[in-house]
């Protein structure tokens, strides 16, 4: 009990830091941006169908660049400012149990980070769905004109917009589970990803740079490696959670495409023993290490 008591000590007393924070300013500006871009997009003639405005930044945007990065910037510093600050004696001589630090810190970090992308998706829906009664498809155009030789030539431009496009948002919503397995993907890997760097900070004096390394080139190579290798990454697993819920939609997107993939089940699992086993690893070296400032 006095475990807990002591985790939540240190969740309420960093969560107000972490909103003060420039570093959380920019994260929140990241994500206010998704929503302004889908608008635009949906405002362009000839443009994007509402299916696709929603699909391809949720992936592109959100959970290949803004979950990582935000995990990165938020989850690398629950420690490690402390020992740059030179305050991580005042912390470490109370009477409390050690893992208690990083794991009352980590989840502020989470619960921040929460918000963030709950806000973000619910708008980019928001904005999707106010738009698609009113978007019209693209349809062939054929123009024509007449050359220097008085010669009449044709050519057809505009791509006609795929049938299955259409069909996705008829009544003007998005097609049932889409949105949710987007939500629970950016919420889970937001947790798992600050989880690694929140505990790379404990035993690293560089973690950003390092995280900032790994989060967007490991993994980015690792994703794209053939046969089992992708499942190292964590991306892997995100993706298994799109696809095992809407697979003829996801499948258009080269990116999100496996030939092999994970079901639900077995995606949440993986990512529940990384999250864990991060967490423990963090909890263990903060436990045990000496923290020595230098003058």
């Amino acid at each position: 009990m006095h475990f807990l008591r002591t985790t939540l000590l240190f969740w309420r007393t960093y969560l107000p830091r972490i909103l003060r924070a420039r570093r959380t300013l920019i994260v929140a500006l990241g994500c206010a941006l998704i929503p302004v871009v889908a608008l635009f997009l949906l405002g362009i003639k000839y443009g994007p169908s509402p299916i696709e405005v929603f699909m391809y930044p949720a992936y592109y945007m959100v959970l290949m660049v803004l979950v990582p990065l935000a995990a990165v910037i938020t989850g690398s510093v629950i420690v490690s400012e402390e020992v740059e600050d030179r305050t991580i004696s005042y912390l470490l001589t109370r009477p409390i149990p050690r893992a208690t630090i990083l794991l009352g810190r980590w989840l502020a970090c989470a619960t921040v980070l929460s918000v963030m992308f709950v806000g973000t998706l619910g708008g980019l829906r928001a904005v999707v769905e106010w738009k698609a009664p009113t978007w019209k498809p693209t349809e062939p155009q054929t123009v024509e004109w007449t050359d220097r030789r008085g010669e009449k030539r044709t050519r057809t431009r505009e791509r006609e917009t795929a049938p299955e496009l259409l069909a996705a948002m008829e009544d003007g919503e998005l097609p049932e589970g889409l949105f949710e397995a987007v939500l629970v993907s950016a919420l889970l890997g937001a947790a798992v990803y600050s989880a690694l760097f929140a505990a790379l900070g404990t035993s690293n004096r560089h973690p950003m740079i390092v995280g900032l390394g790994y989060a967007f080139a490991i993994e980015l190579f690792l994703s794209n490696l053939p046969g089992s290798s992708q499942a190292l990454s964590v991306q892997y697993y995100l993706r298994s959670l799109l696809l095992s819920e809407n697979p003829e939609l996801w499948g258009r997107l080269q990116e999100v495409q496996l030939k092999t993939y994970d079901t639900t089940t077995q995606a949440l699992t993986t990512l529940a023993i990384v999250l864990v086993v991060s967490l423990a690893a963090g909890s263990w070296v903060i436990s045990r290490r000496q923290y020595i400032l230098s003058a």
